[in-house]
């Protein structure tokens, strides 16, 4: 099981989490000079510094040094940062704030971004699925089953029905991605056992809904015992990761399957299926230099492969959470990141370098 002593990357390698942090601590300065729990001056000069770091988490004091799963040492090591530029102590910036929530809360703002991406490349590949449909709507092909021939389709009918099948999950993907906008800072009293202050929920997350523009709300609060016990849920470690990763896992499979189609259809030159001609990217061999490689598909089987593990960690994590408020799934949240990059980028070269120059070879003996 993973332990919150284990170390990862660098504070550098995701400054999407420093911008995270330092619009939760703006929002948060924000609700707590509301609240008469800052002196305006004080809470200026936090939203002044953490404006700064926003503008260019690259040059943050935070690149350096490494980043522990848990949230506890970035939290602290993000006040402590704050504390220097802004001369307001360390406590009076973490007010209202267990370090548990405002991890949860930054996760999610940095992975609803992340899916934003994801998407926009998924939704390239799936635009020129639809082209090359619509292009291929009066070639002739014969289907298999078996790889055996069958009844005759359009090639405009395969590149459709690819269409669909990625369609399906790229829709699911926005489904889980809203799961994303409901956050908890300031409802979980763990720090230290303090308890924020009355109303600086609602505040803060209003707040933060400003700064980052995005549709944020709390998690559900209910005075029935059930229903109001949401923020435990949260911390828990939900189940977001798991649906977020259930869905990538759908999505790459997807990819390996077009990756695979592409690859059997573009066998040979002689001696394959050879009916679909990819774009020469990659050198043949010095024995056959009719032949053209077909790195791109092979890429996305790599995808796919990357995805599939990442999903089985995230299975592992979510069944060994410790009881109550201790969460192990911090490691699967920085894997994520990176399968929803690779996705989302794979699909954008998958596109340049492959599915948009597709052809049709055609019988010449005919």
């Amino acid at each position: 099981m993973l332990t919150s002593t284990r170390e990862i990357k660098e504070f550098r390698d995701y400054p999407q989490l420093i911008t995270a942090y330092a619009e939760i601590k703006k929002a948060s300065a924000a609700a707590n000079a509301s609240l008469g729990i800052l002196d305006p001056s004080d809470a200026e000069a936090i939203i002044k510094a953490c404006e700064e770091i926003i503008e260019n988490p690259y040059r943050s004091e935070l690149t350096t040094g490494t980043l522990h799963i848990n949230g506890l040492a970035y939290n602290q090591a993000f006040n402590r940062l704050l504390a220097a530029k802004s001369g307001v102590l360390e406590e009076k910036i973490n007010a209202g704030q267990g370090y548990e929530d405002v991890f949860n809360t930054a996760q999610n703002l940095v992975v609803y971004r992340a899916i934003n991406l994801t998407r926009s490349g998924v939704d390239n590949l799936l635009q020129t699925l639809r082209n090359k449909a619509v292009e291929f709507r009066n070639e002739m092909h014969i289907a298999r089953s078996h790889l055996q021939e069958s009844l005759p389709v359009s090639w405009g009918a395969v590149f459709g029905a690819m269409y669909i099948r990625l369609k399906r999950s790229a829709d699911e993907l926005q489904r889980v991605q809203d799961l994303f906008l409901g956050v908890n800072l300031g409802l979980t009293p763990i720090d230290s056992f303090t308890h924020s202050a009355p109303g600086f929920n609602a505040l803060a997350v209003n707040n933060l809904r400003k700064v980052t523009g995005l549709p944020l709300h709390s998690v559900p609060q209910d005075d029935d015992p059930v229903l109001g016990s949401s923020y435990v849920e949260a911390l828990e470690g939900d189940d977001r990761f798991i649906r977020l990763s259930s869905v990538l896992r759908l999505i790459a499979l997807n990819l390996a399957r077009l990756g695979n189609d592409f690859y059997i259809y573009s066998s040979g030159p002689r001696c394959g299926i050879s009916e679909l001609s990819l774009p020469a990217i990659a050198p043949g061999s010095t024995i056959m230099p009719g032949k053209i490689n077909p790195s791109m598909p092979e890429l996305m089987l790599q995808v796919m492969h990357q995805t599939v593990g990442i999903d089985q960690l995230a299975a592992y994590s979510f069944v060994e959470e410790d009881i109550d408020i201790g969460s192990s799934n911090g490691w699967v949240f920085f894997q994520l990141l990176e399968i929803l990059e690779i996705i989302g980028r794979g699909c954008n070269k998958f596109v340049e370098k492959c599915v948009s120059g597709i052809r049709i070879k055609h019988d010449e003996s005919s």
